[in-house]
């Protein structure tokens, strides 16, 4: 039976469950004459609960049919429309087209980097047919493979026998200019159900972590989010990306092979020629020097593309070069075209600014650092003549880099039309930190990805900040909303209506963070209530109670929601290397410190005495769980990848989320039940019954494992979805989980107290609560309503934390942002940046760095600082930091 079917029968038996539940409420109420008024309005919150529940395995289980009948022809179908639309729109943004498109010409490179023809031809003719051309159009020889502008797909369809081709050229030579001009020219020849190209910028592959068909199928499930599948790593289940890979319906083109450090690239090589065997078309672009490299390495067997041709990109025409810079100033005798005389004298020699003008990027720098814009005076601008001074300018290096120094200031001068929020210092800032970010925080890799900003947070920041956010939220949500329930039904518990704050709080903080999030928020839980109550009552000592109640729920919420979270994350049968059982003596000596701190707590109500023997049970059982799951909690905790974003919610149950809350949920109600009637039978005091073990138990076990029954998923087949549209329905998709897992987790609070309340005619409650007194009392229907919204709102948001990206990532750009390194409204400013000043581009889901080497020369050289302790726990492409630095 696969996981979706499991997933979708376990929703129908909770919700028939607690159909059941709520209609047993009912008819207990009815049939022992209780208040129906009060139980009614204690029950209707689980009502909006089961709805939503009920609408996201509805919606889930129609569009996974709709996903089922979609052919993978019809998939690929939908992905080309998405493609075409974004390189489209890229294209626009790049000016690409503007003022017209650059006559990149090429001619056949060096034999080496080739099959020799005759070898071509015969690879093709043995070829199963739709791997080869037509062989009417192959060309004779390498010499016709010769072109310019747009023939580049007539080249690859029907000139190379094989339709596999290696694009080489120098740095800003154009490669990837001219791979979006084949991609585009390529999808608008396809037919229906044909292969669909894809490019894939290779710096962000490692080839010692993952095989190409493995990054591609994460690279397409993410910046074509329909493509991703919430079951594709459970036996049986498939994804789209993989199934159109397995097809053959998903045409390569891989950008960037030099970006790859120098001691991967022969491995990627292979890796390529293993993943795409003769009669895959394909096409790879690499600088001349890099590949060659992988020809004649120091030591290994040479490699190249298997039955690829190969052509190089030729430097431009000086005429070309003149007519371009001429044209982007307005033409003519214009007085901005004719600042370019001094410069356009000098193409064709040997000056420095001859030879440094001769490639596309050179060019797009030059234009937008000395062109004027529409509305924009030529005599403000720097001249262009200034390139031409031999004393500034010696060689082409200084020119080039004096282009990437003077380019961020222009691109951010005032625009007419598009006046800019930043100046350009504070651009340049911001840019120089994020380039330095991803070379030496995010492993090197050139995808500037919002969800993994947080990366350059100090883990422990992110721990505590959310902690303490969910701790204050506990202490809300009890507090406040008790005390206004309290009134509204006119009861006197001060602020005692709700739950305890540190036990909301401490299983909260370990659903989203593990332990230390689950004793700091456990903490902050306790002392904001203790705080509350102390000034309410005057009673100073309530602030220790709190104290002792939040370091021991918290301890126990923590191990609880690490166990469940991470048993619930990835696929079934998955083997958890380094995280084996074994006794851990940190972790028994601070649960046995968590446990015995609850004599604080106890003395007050028991004595100390009583108090003793309850605190000293409590951290005997505290001990023995952290020492005997306490490692594996905090490996596991530790190893659990980043939030990654979502765009809608779906059901996605498992009953090991569901079993680990049950068994928790008892094991910690069973142990208090127990040491609070030991601790009865020394005092006078009484003791929680069995219906208030049995019903916690119930409610916090269902609560856990409702947590992990609906998550985020990805789903457009048709939509490339950009940076901040990902971001915008992440946020979208957090607001929905809190509000669907709040309401369902609260309805099985109301559930089960409320069944337990009509059977035993009252719960107590009040032992031990913040209070010097050692009273309790009896929970009614208003009681039951705290709990219900409480751990509702609570454990809601944080579910919705530990699902999707946006929290962490607002925390990362107001940290950044304090700290002076980037600006607060850090999404606007990376639109502008790619849409407006043309220094980002963008590939799928990411923003990237117009060129590698602006990338470079704004990130300054790698850091010597401890490098390994930055990058050891960071996903991704994680090189040696030696090869880092020579690449």
């Amino acid at each position: 039976m696969g996981a979706a079917v499991r997933a979708r029968r376990v929703g129908v038996l909770y919700l028939v469950l607690s159909v059941g539940g709520m209609a047993g409420a009912v008819w207990v109420t009815l049939r022992f004459g209780l208040p129906v008024a009060q139980t009614v309005v204690a029950l209707l919150p689980s009502v909006g609960g089961l709805y939503l529940s009920w609408a996201a395995f509805r919606a889930d289980r129609r569009e996974g049919g709709e996903d089922r009948r979609l052919g993978v022809a019809e998939i690929a179908d939908r992905l080309a429309v998405a493609v075409r639309g974004q390189w489209d729109a890229e294209a626009c943004v790049r000016r690409l087209n503007d003022p017209y498109p650059l006559a990149v010409a090429w001619q056949p490179a060096d034999e080496r980097f080739a099959e020799s023809w005759p070898l071509l031809r015969e690879m093709a003719e043995n070829w199963p047919s739709g791997g080869a051309s037509d062989p009417d159009g192959w060309a004779v020889g390498p010499a016709e493979l010769t072109g310019a502008g747009g023939e580049i797909a007539e080249v690859f369809l029907r000139r190379v026998p094989t339709r596999r081709l290696v694009l080489l050229g120098g740095p800003g030579s154009g490669k990837t200019m001219l791979l979006i001009r084949l991609l585009l020219s390529l999808v608008a020849e396809r037919e229906a159900g044909g292969a669909v190209p894809v490019l894939f910028p290779l710096a962000s592959w490692n080839p010692g972590e993952a095989s190409l068909e493995e990054w591609m199928v994460a690279r397409l499930a993410r910046d074509y989010t329909g493509l991703g599948d919430p079951q594709a790593g459970h036996a049986g289940q498939v994804g789209h990306a993989r199934a159109l890979l397995e097809h053959r319906l998903i045409l390569p083109i891989l950008d960037g092979f030099d970006e790859i450090p120098e001691g991967f690239r022969g491995a990627a090589l292979d890796s390529i020629n293993a993943a795409l065997p003769l009669g895959q078309p394909v096409v790879l672009s690499s600088r001349v020097t890099e590949y060659e490299e992988t020809l004649g390495p120091a030591c290994g067997v040479p490699v190249k593309l298997s039955g690829a041709a190969a052509v190089e990109l030729r430097p431009l025409d000086p005429a070309d070069i003149a007519e371009y810079l001429s044209r982007d100033a307005g033409g003519g005798e214009t007085v901005a075209a004719a600042r370019w005389e001094p410069v356009v004298r000098l193409l064709g020699t040997d000056a420095p600014v001859a030879r440094t003008l001769t490639t596309p990027l050179m060019l797009f720098l030059a234009r937008t650092v000395y062109n004027p814009r529409p509305g924009e005076q030529a005599a403000a601008l720097p001249a262009p003549a200034d390139l031409c001074d031999p004393a500034r300018f010696p060689d082409p290096v200084a020119i080039r880099e004096h282009l990437f120094d003077a380019f961020v200031p222009a691109a951010y001068r005032p625009h007419p039309r598009y006046p800019c929020r930043w100046s350009a210092c504070q651009a340049e800032d911001a840019l120089r930190y994020l380039a330095r970010h991803l070379r030496q925080t995010a492993g090197g890799t050139t995808d500037l990805a919002w969800w993994q900003l947080h990366r350059a947070l100090p883990p422990r920041t992110v721990q505590v900040v959310t902690a303490v956010v969910l701790g204050g939220v506990a202490w809300v949500a009890t507090a406040g909303v008790g005390r206004l329930t309290a009134l509204l039904a006119g009861l006197d518990s001060g602020w005692l209506t709700g739950p305890p704050a540190a036990v909301v709080g401490g299983l909260a903080g370990g659903i989203a963070g593990g332990i230390g999030c689950g004793i700091v928020a456990g903490l902050t839980g306790g002392l904001a209530e203790g705080m509350t109550n102390a000034l309410a009552s005057g009673q100073p000592g309530v602030l220790t109670i709190t104290i002792a109640n939040g370091l021991a729920y918290g301890f126990a919420g923590g191990i609880v929601g690490a166990l469940s979270s991470r048993l619930t994350d990835g696929p079934r049968g998955a083997r958890d290397t380094g995280t084996a059982w074994a006794w851990d003596w940190r972790m028994c000596i601070l649960g046995f410190a968590a446990g015995a701190a609850l004599w604080f707590a106890f003395r007050p109500g028991y004595g100390p005495a009583a108090a003793a023997i309850g605190a000293l049970g409590n951290g005997v059982v505290y001990g023995l769980a952290g020492g005997a799951i306490g490692a594996r909690a905090r490996s596991l905790a530790a190893r659990r990848p980043g939030a990654a974003p979502t765009v809608r919610t779906v059901w996605a149950w498992d009953w090991r989320g569901f079993t680990v809350g049950l068994a928790s949920g008892s094991a910690i109600g069973i142990t208090h039940c127990a040491v609070l009637r030991l601790q009865s039978l020394l005092t006078s005091v009484p003791s929680y019954t069995f219906a208030t073990m049995l019903s916690f138990a119930c409610a916090f076990g269902l609560a856990v494992g409702l947590v992990h029954g609906l998550k985020g998923r990805p789903a457009d087949l048709a939509t490339a979805v950009g940076p901040s549209a990902l971001l915008e329905q992440d946020r979208t998709t957090f607001c929905r989980l809190w509000v669907a897992i709040g309401l369902a987790v609260g309805g099985v609070f109301l559930l089960c107290y409320g069944i337990g309340y009509a059977v035993h005619e009252g719960i107590p409650y009040g032992l031990t609560r913040g209070t010097t007194g050692s009273g309790t009392i009896r929970m009614g229907p208003p009681h039951i309503l705290d709990r219900g919204l409480a751990y509702g709102i609570t454990i809601g948001l944080a579910a919705a934390l530990s699902h999707n990206a946006w929290w962490y990532y607002t925390l990362a750009r107001h940290y950044l942002a304090m700290r002076r390194r980037l600006p607060r409204d850090l999404t606007a400013f990376l639109t502008d940046a790619h849409e407006r000043r043309g220094v980002l581009r963008q590939a799928g889901a990411v923003h990237q760095f117009r060129h590698i080497d602006l990338h470079h020369h704004l990130g300054g050289p790698v850091l010597d600082q401890d490098p390994e302790a930055s990058r050891a726990s960071l996903p991704g492409p994680r090189f040696p930091v030696s090869l880092m630095r020579r690449h």
